[in-house]
């Protein structure tokens, strides 16, 4: 009598789910640029799966097998064009035993290689191993004295199992190449996200060990090329060189009014709900609009089978993760967060840090559910929420010049995503959504008030349909609108809160004019398009083109005038936006790429105020062109060149009269451009070490239609350089990162005058945009280990210490009362989130 010894095994069900980095219809081929920084993919056509042949145990733990601990590994799998397993990486940690074992036994695999247009190709799969113990099987019957003693095999999983047929497992957010997330195996028939010519993606597990980022994947955004260091304290997202408000976050498609709560110091959406996020400087296809600038597009994460989930804490916040499954075809997550670094602050030496860096108390939960329906039918239904305020004061012995300042922000947003995947490969999503987005803010100085609340509800669609067209075409036709309905008042001086290209200094009081308005517009637009990939030989051709209707209405054409009741406004505006790239395979290392597009933009409702605005704003355009270069030096080391060209019209700016007509107070007499240079060098995964390095030379520069000079950009940076690096040497983690930019123009202050009206100073302002704030440098590093706390359960620990050289870095220029004097704002010190996690 002889038992069957304990083996780790990968069961059929698990082999079933192994997921290829994939979207539809290609493999991650290694030969190909697809999601590499800087590259739109190669369409080529899958013409067969990997397939494993040859299956290897790998040895249980010894100690681990006798605490009776079970564990999942999930690899990364490069396979040669021959077949053979040429790397191994850990792409999520069980521990340094189980990981020794699991790629080990990985590396002993042998696969019939994929075929790309019946070629074999190399690939990159993502692979679970499971070890689990095995149940001792019951004792054989009893043999007759006559029968030969015979031990049954243990047969390694069926070798056509190892495969996944196209659109039966994608990932989730994943794009074909290696450096997209590729976190759970997402719903049958996933939909891809189309690849730009200039895309930027960063997996979750590597972005929650940058340092700098507090575990936070969306705040990864603010290391990656093209993305400009923004205000202290403002969280703002400033792309090759365009407004903040021009840059567009979508979340499953679905548009947000902000990723990042208050100062910038946590994103809205828990990093355990993410599976990717990426960013689109410019030159975006035919599928968005409504934005002059870049796009940041983020992918929720599919939940996993089971129940999961996590309670953490750090210097910043609490937060909890926590998903199951009901039944086979149902499973649910939830996520909440809590803001307390204010307290934090309140309870050490530091409480004045909020006087000029305003401390955020922030609150978010999100809420997601999918449901099977039917084999490669699914509905992904999704509820965020997020909420924030934020509470300055800068004290002054004279009341009259005490600064008060107090910010609300909020959104919520409940959407559905359908997705179908036919047997032939076309895939069809609709997505319908509905929220609300509320800001305030008041501010007082002195005795004067400012204050500007917006609530708007926004609800709108986007569908799409991706249908082949035969090997070399691929089609997609889809239908993008929204909706916003807001309601705005205001209250102030006219110049309060001051606009981009206005002159003015950090503290100057207000005016003594004092206005009030409140008003209702209504903002629709419609947008068809269509775009296609063609592939001719080496060459992939994607033009496309986005007709957009919009609809712009308000409830005042004119200032009000008495008891006359007031007018309203209704227009109509359509356009028509071409968009095309183009890429070109020199060879599988070296390719070349180009993208040209056109762009629109309706004006913010708190601009088409008759009092402070202008009702009759229109739309306002740009032009972007990029080229680009797309090297690979190795399989893992990546080398990116992209130039590209920005040229914005009928930018909404103030009016130059001193006594602007009668619902004039904005014109679209702005004109802008932006121009410049990056190179990104970056390390993918390999041998536990991640990270890159990029730099970037622009110029950003605004003027007033018909003037000859222009003058640079408030938010202009000439300089950006950002280096990240991360190394896991076993259950430890150590990363760094360093980050320089130029400062920000500003305009000098020269003289004042006293004015004895109102017992104060007026400054005298020099040529604008002349001088700038001091160059800004931080070196911030992280360290965190991971502790298996027995089975099912480990815990995290981490520090993340920012600004570890305890720099001064000037974030504003500010002045004196009389404007005599000059100083500078600093930025935060050496601060070190220390947190933890409980993971299930």
């Amino acid at each position: 009598m002889r038992g069957r010894r304990n083996v780790a095994f990968l069961s059929p069900a698990l082999l079933a789910s192994l997921a290829l980095v994939t979207g539809a219809p290609a493999p991650a081929l290694a030969q190909q640029r697809g999601s590499d920084v800087g590259g739109q993919p190669t369409k080529r056509k899958l013409t067969k799966m990997p397939r494993l042949v040859r299956f290897v145990e790998a040895e249980y733990p010894a100690a681990k097998k006798r605490a009776g601990v079970s564990a999942s590994v999930v690899l990364t799998i490069e396979i040669g064009a021959t077949g053979k397993v040429t790397n191994v990486s850990v792409a999520e940690s069980a521990g340094a035993d189980f990981d020794a074992a699991a790629v080990a036994a990985a590396a002993g695999f042998e696969f019939e290689p994929a075929e790309v247009d019946d070629k074999p190709a190399p690939a990159k799969i993502t692979y679970r191993y499971d070890f689990v113990i095995a149940q001792e099987p019951p004792p054989p019957p009893a043999r007759p004295p006559s029968a030969p003693e015979t031990a049954a095999p243990v047969a390694p999983p069926p070798a056509g199992e190892a495969g996944a047929t196209p659109g039966d497992a994608t990932a989730a957010g994943a794009r074909t190449g290696g450096n997209d997330v590729v976190d759970e195996v997402a719903i049958r028939g996933g939909p891809r996200a189309r690849r730009e010519v200039v895309d930027y993606a960063v997996r979750a597990e590597q972005a929650k060990k940058v340092a700098g980022t507090q575990g936070d994947v969306l705040k990864v955004v603010q290391n990656l090329p093209g993305v400009s260091r923004p205000p202290v304290a403002s969280g703002q997202i400033v792309v090759w060189g365009s407004a903040p408000k021009d840059t567009r976050v979508y979340v499953d498609g679905v548009d947000l009014p902000a990723l990042y709560h208050g100062s910038g110091l946590r994103g809205t959406i828990n990093s355990d709900l993410v599976a990717s996020i990426d960013l689109v400087p410019g030159a975006f296809g035919a599928e968005y609009g409504r934005g002059l600038g870049g796009l940041v597009r983020v992918e929720t994460r599919s939940l996993p089978r089971g129940t999961h989930g996590y309670v953490g804490a750090d210097t910043l916040d609490g937060s909890a993760f926590v998903s199951t499954e009901i039944g086979e075809r149902v499973r649910i997550g939830s996520a909440l967060r809590y803001g307390w670094l204010d307290r934090v602050f309140a309870a050490t030496s530091a409480p004045d840090v909020g006087d000029l860096f305003p401390i955020p108390r922030y609150r978010d939960a999100q809420l997601k559910a999918t449901v099977d329906l039917r084999r490669r039918e699914s509905v992904d239904t999704v509820v965020l929420l997020s909420s924030d305020e934020l509470d300055r004061t800068v004290p002054s012995p004279d009341p009259a010049k005490r600064r008060v300042e107090a910010t609300r922000s909020g959104f919520w947003r409940a959407y559905a995503r359908y997705t179908n995947v036919s047997d032939d490969g076309d895939t069809a999503t609709v997505t319908p959504f509905f929220g609300r987005d509320t800001s305030s803010l008041a501010q007082r100085f002195g005795a004067n008030p400012t204050r500007l609340d917006v609530a708007s509800d926004r609800y709108g669609v986007r569908a799409s349909l991706r249908s082949k067209l035969g090997s070399r075409v691929v089609l997609v036709t889809g239908m993008d609108a929204l909706g916003t309905a807001s309601s705005v008042e205001r209250e102030g001086s006219l110049t309060l809160p001051p606009r981009e290209g206005d002159v003015a200094v950090f503290g100057q009081p207000p005016g003594d004019e004092y206005a009030l308005d409140r008003w209702k517009t209504h903002v629709l637009d419609v947008g068809p398009h269509v775009y296609a990939d063609v592939r001719v030989g080496p060459v992939t051709l994607t033009p496309g083109v986005r007709v957009d209707a919009f609809v712009i209405e308000g409830s005042k054409r004119l200032p009000p005038a008495g008891n006359v009741p007031p007018i309203g406004f209704s227009r109509m505006e359509t356009t028509v936006a071409p968009r095309a790239s183009a890429r070109w395979d020199v060879t599988r290392r070296l390719a070349f790429t180009a993208a040209y597009g056109s762009y629109h933009q309706p004006p913010e409702p708190e601009d088409l105020s008759a009092v402070f605005g202008t009702p009759e704003l229109g739309l306002s355009r740009a032009l972007h062109v990029t080229a680009g270069e797309s090297l690979r030096v190795t399989d893992s080391l990546t080398i990116d060149v992209v130039a590209f060209d920005k040229r914005m019209r009928d930018l909404v700016v103030r009016s130059r009269l001193p006594n602007p007509l009668r619902a004039r107070a904005l014109t679209q007499n702005g004109e802008g451009r932006s121009y410049g240079v990056q190179l990104l060098l970056r390390q993918e995964l390999w041998r536990g070490f991640f990270g890159w390095a990029s730099y970037a030379v622009t110029k950003s520069e605004r003027r007033f239609e018909g003037d000859e000079a222009w003058r640079p950009f408030d938010f202009d940076q000439p300089h950006v350089l950002s280096l990240v690096a991360s190394q896991e040497i076993g259950r430890w983690s150590v990363g760094a990162r360093f980050r320089y930019a130029s400062g920000n123009p500003r305009t000098p202050v020269v003289g004042s005058v006293y004015d004895a009206r109102s017992d104060r100073f007026d400054p005298v302002f020099g040529p604008q945009g002349t001088t700038r704030v001091p160059a800004f440098w931080q070196l911030d590093l992280r360290v965190d280990r991971t502790f298996e706390l027995g089975r099912d359960v480990r815990a995290l620990v981490f520090a993340d210490l920012q600004n570890v050289t305890n720099r001064e870095n000037a974030e504003e220029i500010a002045y004196s009362a009389d404007f005599r004097r000059r100083g500078i704002i600093t930025g935060l010190p050496f601060i070190a989130v220390v947190g933890g996690r409980l993971e299930l």
